[in-house]
């Protein structure tokens, strides 16, 4: 499940002028141009380990394409996926080695035989039940707007005489 976003702006500069802009910012952040002509940019980015991490490496792939009035973004979010996914997985697993670590204690200890014991094990998780959610939604949200803020970048500086 690929998270798939495309945008357009209004555009009537330069698209040499335009493209340099997107290049610029995307080879800065490690992104590797796969292919360039004189309307079209085409590259693929590094993705992210980190919510601390410039969003726009969130961008897997990305393709912008002029045209006779508005720039055109698409893009594959595959490091905000990544991190989202990896926001399911964590909790789940991390609860699963809890209740088996609290299960051998049970078994071998008999004062931790009691019911509520795994709740201990258990109850630390239970925030990343909203956070995982909020911070996954936060990180596409923040790709989306560094994509946003590009464009009108390159609008602004397209426009330069």
């Amino acid at each position: 499940m690929a998270i798939e976003y495309s945008t357009s702006v209004p555009y009537t500069g330069s698209a040499k002028r335009a493209l340099a802009v997107a290049q610029t910012t995307l080879v800065s952040q490690n992104f590797q141009i796969t292919s360039t002509s004189d309307y079209e940019l085409s590259a693929k980015g590094p993705g992210v380990n980190s919510t601390r991490e410039n969003p726009l490496k969130a961008v897997t792939e990305a393709s912008f394409v002029i045209r006779n009035s508005a720039i055109e973004f698409a893009g594959v979010l595959g490091g905000a996926e990544k991190m989202i996914r990896f926001l399911r997985i964590f909790p789940l697993a991390l609860g699963a080695f809890f209740l088996l670590l609290w299960t051998i204690m049970a078994i071998t200890v008999p004062v931790f035989r009691h019911w509520w014991i795994f709740v201990i094990a258990i109850a630390p998780l239970t925030p990343w039940l909203v956070l995982g959610p909020m911070i996954g939604r936060s990180i596409q949200t923040r790709t989306k707007a560094a994509v946003d803020a590009l464009l009108a970048n390159m609008v602004l500086l397209g426009n330069v005489d």
